[in-house]
């Protein structure tokens, strides 16, 4: 028995074609991301007591992470003195309990959230970075931090994730044939674009947008002034959180209303992010090189 004649228009059976090997095509991939899963689960990977193995995404070539609350953590460690594992989540395939990066593992538990990650090992390991801070600096210091997690950082996505997503994933660079990274791409923007609604900066026009994102960024301008770190000499958690985020912009060669009004009018974020850089990451170009 042959298939029915419905009669469809040449250009009707073309798009049935189209999605159906879309379909084909995604089903493939859920199927080979959920066997790697099974395939992760079963393996036992001896953990050593009291080195914190910290799951991010993958190393890219212009930062060790994509993520900012991934970098974040990171940071911390460094700024610490705690000593680390780096586990690529993209090859493990596994996520917190909560499905989202980062999370730690230390001695058998495992720890999600960027803050509480931070809360968690500060005592464990104790290695406050914000016990020589005033109360008062310490709700400067959150107030801060907040800014740059629940606001700058979903202005900074609205460029990357949906404006301009064909150029950053060329940046990024996708595998396999191009009707996948129109799939990927076309499914990262509508995530986002719900995302970035819900969270209220996605309601605005793209100018309103940037214009929100760039005040954040002068205002962390005026409050590092000529200071080393934002609450003075020393640093502390504060600096991770804005690190993490700023040099997804500054790093990135792609050109972006946040990375011009830092280099036109608050390059004392950039010589800011650079000392940082220099002073923990000694080893950030061999990091960026495993993301070639």
């Amino acid at each position: 028995m042959g298939w029915p004649d419905l009669n469809l228009s040449s250009s009707t059976q073309v798009t049935l074609c189209v999605a159906t090997g879309c379909g084909v095509v995604m089903a493939g991939l859920l199927t080979l991301r959920q066997l790697k899963k099974w395939r992760m689960k079963g393996k036992k990977t001896e953990r050593r007591k009291d080195v914190v193995y910290l799951h991010g995404f993958q190393r890219m070539k212009f930062t060790p992470s994509l993520s900012g609350p991934c970098l974040k953590v990171e940071t911390w460690l460094r700024m610490a003195g705690v000593k680390y594992e780096f586990v690529d989540a993209s090859k493990s395939g596994q996520r917190s309990k909560y499905g989202q990066l980062p999370f730690v593992e230390l001695n058998g538990t495992e720890i999600a959230d960027s803050n509480i990650i931070i809360q968690r090992l500060a005592r464990q390991f104790n290695a406050d970075l914000d016990a020589d801070l005033s109360p008062e600096q310490q709700a400067v210091a959150l107030t801060i931090s907040r800014m740059v997690e629940e606001h700058t950082k979903w202005t900074m996505y609205q460029y990357y994730f949906v404006d301009r997503l064909d150029l950053f994933t060329q940046l990024v660079g996708l595998p396999g044939p191009r009707i996948i990274h129109w799939l990927i791409r076309n499914r990262v923007s509508k995530m986002m674009q719900t995302k970035l609604y819900h969270q209220g900066v996605g309601r605005h026009s793209k100018t309103e947008v940037y214009q929100l994102g760039n005040a954040d960024i002068r205002a962390l301008s005026a409050l590092l002034g000529d200071k080393p770190f934002l609450m003075g000499t020393k640093p502390t958690t504060v600096d991770a959180s804005v690190f993490g985020q700023l040099v997804q912009v500054v790093y990135t060669q792609l050109p972006s209303p946040h990375r011009q009004v830092i280099i036109n009018s608050c390059d004392n974020l950039l010589d800011y992010c650079d000392r940082i850089k220099d002073q923990f990451y000694p080893d950030w170009e061999l990091l960026c090189a495993e993301g070639h």
